[in-house]
């Protein structure tokens, strides 16, 4: 189990962004106790045994003031947002799961009180002490979703992909701005009907009047050969046999230099050609802010 260590982080830098946000913060937290830390989760590349509680909060919030309000405003409309300069709190975390170890509602108020701020963060879990907040949709959401055998086994103890998507609806209601996380989308016998399922599950689930709200990204499978390794000696054999198919995959380096696998990128295309149709047949509704 890795230990939660509280520490004051130097490590204040911003950086660019131009996909699931503008920017990403510098780490409130840095690590994770989720269920897919034994699988795919690209933080454990990196980090896998110790869960670092950054206690400097106010250098962190100043910080980001000063980064916003040095950006010129209005903000140039984007695909990340029309109107606010939008950065992804949650990179190196999940905040769901994470919510007790650390005061987020004072990131959140910052956020959601700047004129020129907005913020956004990945979950696999659906909690529901988030819906006391008043977030006046300056808090963006983007729930985790696959098909829920592959979430069985490669994210296991994460809430239900059933309760996620039913959660969409409330969250939006509650006055977050909800979006949909497809990601990782692995590849395997059967995987396309699955997604139709999916899919279908999704389009039941959200109401006409705020499907122009739901967004989503969607984001096929990287892996790495270091923690392939790692997870085999911890005797994920069956999980790694999804993420690790040699057959289908080439070397790329990650958008911050490190090591990975993904699918050839012919076969990459071809897959994404097929998911698109599929989605767009299906939830025509939910735009796509942006696939790879």
């Amino acid at each position: 189990m890795p230990k939660v260590k509280h520490q004051r982080t130097k490590t204040l830098t911003i950086k660019s962004n131009d996909r699931s946000s503008d920017f990403v913060t510098p780490n409130f937290i840095y690590g994770c106790l989720g269920g897919c830390r034994n699988s795919y989760c690209y933080v454990m590349r990196y980090n896998y045994d110790t869960v670092y509680i950054n206690d400097n909060l106010d250098d962190i919030l100043l910080k980001l003031k000063q980064h916003v309000e040095a950006l010129p405003f209005p903000k140039p409309a984007n695909q990340v947002d029309p109107q606010y300069w939008t950065y992804d709190i949650g990179c190196s975390t999940d905040i769901s799961l994470h919510w007790k170890h650390y005061d987020w509602q004072r990131v959140f108020d910052f956020f959601r009180d700047h004129s020129r701020a907005k913020a956004t963060f990945a979950t696999k879990y659906v909690n529901t002490a988030l819906l006391n907040y008043q977030p006046k949709k300056k808090i963006r959401i983007r729930f985790s979703l696959m098909p829920q055998s592959v979430s069985s086994l490669l994210e296991p103890n994460t809430t239900a992909i059933s309760e996620r998507i039913n959660a969409i609806t409330e969250f939006s209601r509650a006055g977050y701005e909800v979006h949909l996380n497809f990601s990782p989308i692995v590849v395997y016998e059967g995987w396309l009907q699955e997604y139709r399922e999916l899919f279908r599950a999704v389009a039941a689930a959200v109401p006409p009047e705020l499907r122009q709200e739901v967004a989503a990204e969607c984001i096929f499978l990287t892996h790495n050969p270091w923690q392939h390794e790692r997870n085999l000696e911890r005797g994920f054999v069956q999980s790694e046999a999804l993420l690790w198919q040699p057959e289908k995959q080439e070397a790329k380096q990650s958008q911050y230099g490190s090591q990975a696998v993904r699918y050839q990128l012919p076969l990459k295309r071809e897959y994404i050609n097929q998911w698109v149709a599929l989605h767009d047949e299906i939830i025509p509704w939910n735009s796509i802010r942006y696939i790879f």
